[in-house]
């Protein structure tokens, strides 16, 4: 199907601004649909990959998608963990139809169905939310996800306000079916931003195809896309760590931290005069981690 540039730089504008606002459904049209295929898959994907490095060491030898678009996340999750085999549940039979296409592979099975009707779902090592979560909010329903989650379930969702309470709302939950926090969070503690005007999110820099780049009007090669996520897992916590929540301020002879730790959020000011931490710290970005708290 055709569609002038005209026609998607007016569905991926009015595509993205349902995202921030978390208007739903955020697909109405099939321009919207091929509008999220040059602009919101790529991001999607890279976000995704981004969150799954941080449990690529485990073996996940299944996946279950609830609310998978057009299979997104098995396009991430595949370049992850070798022979991967993923249940991927959809409503939007067009997305099915586009997804099915994307996913050539007899390891990709596809399950057409509005999820809030499944009463279980089959056992996985891995259970995902992405980008879907909070369209559903349903706590029920997760309760069931959490259930058929062998190892971790995975919540993805964008990294605004709204994104971030949406998170919370299942990291807590979570917490209390017994669930331990694998990532971002260095503890199962209450997260110490959500009674302030801070949110925790992230942010991964993906290259900008053409179609792309035409479609959101930008004049960059590249954009950031900005994520919220919460790794829940069944198994023992990881090595104790903290986790980078900005950008360190680097200034002459110093650089400013915002860290995540088991103590709550603490700002740290590392000097040259400390050659060691210093040359390690400034090797960081926002989101890594650091095992050996500073």
């Amino acid at each position: 199907m055709e569609f002038s540039p005209s026609e998607l730089k007016k569905a991926a504008l009015a595509l993205s601004e349902r995202y921030r606002q978390g208007i739903t459904p955020y697909l109405r049209t099939p321009q919207d649909r091929y509008a999220y295929l040059l602009t919101r898959l790529p991001a999607t994907k890279a976000a995704l990959q981004r969150v799954f490095q941080e449990i690529r060491g485990f073996s996940v030898q299944s996946m279950l998608d609830i609310g998978a678009g057009p299979g997104t996340s098995w396009l991430a999750a595949q370049e992850i963990w070798e022979g991967l085999k993923a249940t991927l549940i959809e409503r939007d039979n067009d997305f099915i139809e586009i997804g099915s296409k994307m996913t050539p592979s007899d390891r990709v099975r596809w399950v057409s169905s509005d999820v809030s009707k499944l009463e279980q779902f089959e056992m996985h090592d891995l259970v995902l939310f992405s980008y879907s979560w909070g369209e559903i909010l349903n706590l029920a329903l997760l309760e069931r996800a959490w259930q058929a989650a062998r190892q971790f379930l995975v919540l993805v969702e964008p990294g605004t306000p709204r994104g971030y309470q949406s998170m919370l709302k299942g990291r807590d939950f979570c917490i209390g079916q017994k669930g331990r926090v694998y990532a971002p969070c260095p503890h199962s503690n209450a997260c110490p931003w959500e009674k302030t005007p801070e949110w925790c999110h992230f942010g991964v820099r993906l290259e900008r195809s053409e179609g792309h780049r035409l479609a959101k009007e930008g004049s960059l090669g590249y954009e950031d896309e900005k994520f919220s996520y919460i790794i829940m897992s069944k198994q023992a916590l990881p090595t104790p760590f903290s986790r980078l929540l900005k950008d360190p301020l680097r200034r002459k002879g110093h650089t400013l931290i915002t860290l995540c730790s088991k103590n709550g959020i603490e700002q740290k000011t590392i000097t040259k005069k400390d050659k060691e931490q210093y040359k390690r710290i400034n090797k960081l970005n926002w989101g890594d981690k650091i095992i050996n708290t500073v």
